[in-house]
């Protein structure tokens, strides 16, 4: 009971970022958060209100972060970048 407790306490302690800092953190529009979101991409949102108010955990913006660096990188390598270690 006490680890769910603490373990809640850190959940609830996360940043939580609404669709305008990460259409900004993306470079993408608004619209495209809101499909991402609607597709499953941020699995832990949160949405209040009017259901146009969504705030996503740092967690899950990580991922999503990982995620297009990933794909940003096989694109890169599909046309033939080659990437060197930093």
């Amino acid at each position: 009971m006490v680890k769910y407790v603490v373990q809640l306490e850190a959940e609830m302690q996360e940043k939580l970022y609404t669709v305008a800092e990460l259409s900004k953190l993306f470079n993408v529009s608004r619209q495209t958060i809101h499909n991402w979101n609607n597709d499953g991409r941020f699995p832990n949102s949160i949405t209040v209100g009017d259901k146009n108010t969504v705030l996503v955990p740092a967690s899950d913006v990580e991922i999503a972060r990982r995620e297009e660096a990933e794909k940003l990188m096989q694109e890169l390598d599909r046309l033939g970048f080659q990437t060197v270690p930093a």
